[in-house]
């Protein structure tokens, strides 16, 4: 096989990376490649184990082709770095992605750059595929930002982060009396008691109405209307209804027609109006390219939904029952994109995307007593929501699958989930021994001083922290004769804190030089690397409080990722396509994803930037 392959003119990369791990190549295939988010392998074989699954997802896709419980991923096993490795066939040590939010070499101090966003040191698999003449399309693809010519494909959509929380609305007319209507209810709605204007702040723009539809003699409200400005009907619901409120507008940033919307849901609706509440999401739109596509997915997939918002699991009854109808109808947007990307065809290959699993532990993975706001209770409904989040990714794994009559189908993931017990709040610590310098910004919360000796970049369990050098960073403060001694004596505090429970707080500090054996010696990593030991999460933030406030406390995540080596955090691997021999192995590497697909495409994998 080897000389088939260098008779086909490919190199010596391609030999090593394609040669060893892909299966024998007929001619050319499409190929999609998938990403369940915040899947871990070997939590993936226990659930399918316990017959969680159906037969025509995960389950299916290890009895038809090559299978891995464990995608051994890169350090830290963040989204945006992992997904780089998975897509240059590259450590970060090459690409640069050294976290989901880090500072790069050179820059200002407190300058951030985004991991989702920055162009990789190295080529990658979208870019090799574009330079031999392949099309590619990308549904959200971590690193396919659509923000800059090397990140954007012909055929995409961009991942829309939510800025804010939606609005948690509840009010009782016991308090406040709701007003009459008085407006004329649209064509086809009849109300036997007096229409009540609810009174929702006013960025909702649309009249939120309850009416009761029994005609019993009594007040017996029961549901809710929504009267668009024109005095249309927008949407109407019962208690435990979604409804969707659409907005078609005319132009928004060049594009003309674009659908803007969000859901709302009735939580719960007295007869008597002493008790109402109500949930409406943020307002969204879909960002795709070309236009004609972006048409059709408001068509057909309707506005971009966003995800899961864990507002609606804060107090002390969590309602994980609307939070996980919120990630299925997140993770079927994502389905019924493919679908329409499919359609066209106008792709040999295609990056998807699936996040909810990662979405959902984020806040749900409560599974250990000495987590925050942990209960037998709280934890039986949480397990119970995941349960549901699981089945879900997995019918949609059964919906990819079925391109596997016409291509090949990668299925991945980029990391799994640990359970966080305790956070370590990193940043107030430097700060409290004199190497970090804050102040107090307008709004209030401390900050970093520009002239701060060193300052620190954090993500999940894994801390940057880097030296403010003079001659390096604008505005640097400290002499490059000095940078060796500070970071040892950081290094020297930082080696000797332990946990409430006598352990090491950390498992890995090593300067940047120390950091090949974790992939990490790259100009973008930190001078200085800190990965937490265990649930221990890092936290950037400066108390306000003092001295006094404790460096230990609790995350307000219960499930995290972004630590160093740990089969728990691995990811999965399935590919299936014709010539793929059912296999089942225990690991394989991240790294080794790109030459794969790349060999399964007919093309040279990626290689570096010129």
């Amino acid at each position: 096989m080897a000389s088939a392959l260098l008779g086909a003119g490919l190199g010596v990369l391609t030999v090593l990376t394609v040669v060893a791990l892909a299966s024998p190549l007929p001619s050319f295939r499409r190929v999609v490649v998938v990403s369940f988010d915040g899947v871990g392998g070997l939590d993936l074989k226990r659930k399918a184990a316990e017959g969680m699954f159906g037969d025509d997802g995960f389950v299916r896709a290890g009895k038809l082709g090559f299978a891995s419980d464990r995608l051994i991923v890169v350090t830290p096993s963040s989204t945006a770095v992992s997904h780089a490795a998975l897509s240059a066939g590259a450590t970060p040590s090459l690409t640069g992605i050294v976290a989901n939010v880090f500072h790069a070499n050179s820059t200002a101090l407190r300058d951030r750059v985004s991991g989702f966003s920055t162009e990789s040191s190295t080529e990658m698999l979208w870019e090799a595929a574009a330079r031999q003449g392949k099309r590619v399309a990308s549904l959200t693809w971590p690193g396919l930002s659509q923000d800059s010519a090397r990140t954007t494909t012909p055929v995409g959509v961009r991942y829309v982060e939510s800025k804010d929380h939606g609005l948690m609305w509840s009010g009782s007319s016991a308090r406040v009396p709701f007003d009459d209507a008085l407006v004329a209810l649209p064509p086809g709605i009849v109300s036997f008691s007096p229409p009540k204007r609810i009174p929702i702040p006013r960025e909702a723009k649309p009249i939120f109405l309850a009416i009761d539809t029994t005609d019993d003699g009594r007040r017996n409200y029961d549901q809710v209307v929504v009267v668009a400005t024109d005095g249309a009907l927008a949407a109407r619901g019962r208690a435990g209804d979604w409804f969707a409120l659409r907005d078609l507008r005319q132009e928004d940033q060049g594009d003309r027609d674009v659908l803007f919307g969000r859901w709302g849901k009735l939580l719960s609706i007295s007869p008597d109006l002493s008790k109402i509440s109500l949930y409406l999401s943020p307002v969204n739109r879909t960002y795709a390219s070309p236009d004609d596509f972006r048409r059709t997915l408001d068509r057909e997939a309707g506005f971009w939904p966003g995800p899961p918002d864990s507002v609606l699991l804060e107090g002390p009854d969590p309602d994980t029952v609307s939070f996980v109808e919120q990630a299925v109808r997140f993770s079927r947007f994502f389905s019924q994109a493919f679908a329409v990307a499919d359609r066209r065809g106008d792709w040999d290959l295609l990056f998807a995307y699936q996040p909810m699993v990662d979405e959902a532990e984020h806040r749900l993975l409560l599974v250990d007593k000495r987590q925050a706001g942990f209960s037998p209770e709280r934890a039986r409904r949480a397990a119970a929501a995941l349960k549901e989040i699981w089945k879900e990714a997995d019918r949609a794994a059964a919906n990819y699958l079925r391109f596997g009559r016409r291509g090949d189908v990668f299925i991945v993931s980029d990391h799994g989930m640990r359970p966080i017990v305790r956070s370590f709040a990193l940043g107030e610590a430097l700060r409290r021994r004199g190497w970090l310098k804050a102040e107090t910004a307008p709004d209030g919360k401390m900050q970093v001083t520009p002239d701060s000796p060193v300052d620190l970049s954090v993500g999940g369990g894994t801390a940057h922290v880097f030296v403010n050098r003079v001659g390096l960073l604008p505005g640097g403060v400290v002499p490059s004769a000095r940078c060796a001694s500070l970071v040892n004596d950081i290094a020297v505090y930082l080696r000797g804190l332990k946990n409430q429970e006598g352990a090491p707080l950390f498992s890995v500090v090593v300067t940047r030089s120390e950091a090949a054996a974790q992939g990490l010696n790259h100009p973008n990593a930190g001078d200085l690397i800190v990965i937490g030991r265990g649930g221990t999460s890092l936290k950037s933030a400066l108390s306000t409080a003092g001295q006094t406030a404790p460096l230990i406390g609790a995350d307000d995540l219960v499930g995290q990722h972004g630590f160093d080596a740990d089969p728990e955090l691995d990811g999965m691997l399935f590919h299936v396509g014709d010539g793929i021999r059912p296999e089942r192995v225990q690991s394989f590497r991240e790294v080794d994803v790109a030459g794969r697909i790349a060999g399964r495409l007919g093309i040279s994998p990626p290689g570096t930037v010129p």
